[in-house]
Parts: structure tokens; sequence; C-alpha cells
């Protein structure tokens, strides 16, 4: 499993590729960007590793306390922090619901505390007309998500892979040697 900061440089380093990619699929400069965003926010920040102490969670700053329950609910490792669509579904679900926790009851209070006046419904028609317009951004952002969420997950399986190979060869020329010395 790579440290943060070989995840860090994975990310820095893919994120052109990824986007040059969507370019070429999508055809469109704005489906590049938001993929190439969405990229970089989930391998520097949204990641399968919020599950631990890790760098991802670090960088959330006063905002980390959010990721303390996902991290009691989503063992590490497991489908639901690095598996493919489970994991950043996830995460988007979870900070979802936390969002909403958080937001509805602090509305009154902000209300309150500035004397102006939320408007929740005109808010979401605002949000889903913009979503509406810009399916395509929307998706190949989220589709951004996930590739840097794989790409996180993707090198933590190769590499655990590569270290048990290594492991195993280390094994067998123990194993072909040893019995050779005591001839």
């Amino acid at each position: 499993m790579p440290l943060g900061r070989t995840h860090d440089r994975i990310t820095w380093w893919s994120v052109p590729a990824a986007g040059a990619a969507v370019w070429l699929v999508s055809g469109t400069f704005e489906a590049a960007v938001s993929a190439a965003c969405a990229y970089l926010f989930a391998g520097l920040m949204f990641g399968g590793d919020l599950d631990t102490h890790s760098v991802q969670y670090r960088r959330w700053g006063l905002l980390r306390w959010l990721w303390l329950p996902y991290r009691r609910i989503a063992p590490h490792r497991s489908l639901f922090s690095h598996g493919p669509l489970i994991g950043t579904l996830g995460r988007l679900l979870y900070l979802a619901i936390v969002t909403v926790s958080l937001g509805v009851p602090a509305a009154p209070v902000f209300e309150w505390l500035t004397g102006a006046s939320l408007d929740w419904q005109g808010a979401w028609q605002m949000l889903s007309l913009w979503c509406g317009a810009n399916t395509s951004t929307v998706v190949w952002g989220l589709v951004g998500l996930e590739l840097g969420a794989m790409s996180h997950s993707l090198s933590d399986w190769t590499g655990s892979a590569w270290k048990r190979l290594v492991r195993r060869r280390r094994r067998r020329r123990v194993q072909i040697s040893g019995p050779r010395l005591l001839r």
C-alpha cells in the first residue's frame, strides 16, 4: 500500500491524462475540466482513505471531524471505502446526509443571527435548473470523482500485490537455498 505522498504524486501526474481522455471521449472542454477537477479532488481529498487518520482526512482541516462517523462505519480497504462505484457513491451519500443534517438545524440560527432570509426552494430550483442545463458536465464530474478514487484504490491493490509477490519469491529462495546449505 503506497504512502500518502505516493498517492498524491500519482494523482498529480495522472490528472492531465484523465482530463485529456475525457476530452477525447466527450469532445468538450467543459467536460474535461469538470472531470479533471473532480479527479483531483477525489485523489487529494475524497478518496478511500477517509476511513483512516490519513493525509486525505487531515486535509479537511477544521472540518475533518465530519468524517469521524464515516471512519467507524466503513472498514478500511473494504468494498465500502475502496470499492468501485460503491465507495464513491457511499462517500457522496454520507457527505450529503451530514451536510443536510447539519445545515437544516443551522439555517434558523443563521437567519436569526444575520437577519437574512434563506430561500431553500429557490436555491433547490436554481440547482436543479443548472444541473438540467449542464447534465453532461455533472455526469463527467461524477466520472472524474470515480476515476480519482479508483486511481487510489488501484495503486493500493497493485502495491499490495507487488509486496505479496516479492514475499513469495523471498520465501521460495529461502526454501530452495536452505537445504543446500545443510548438505
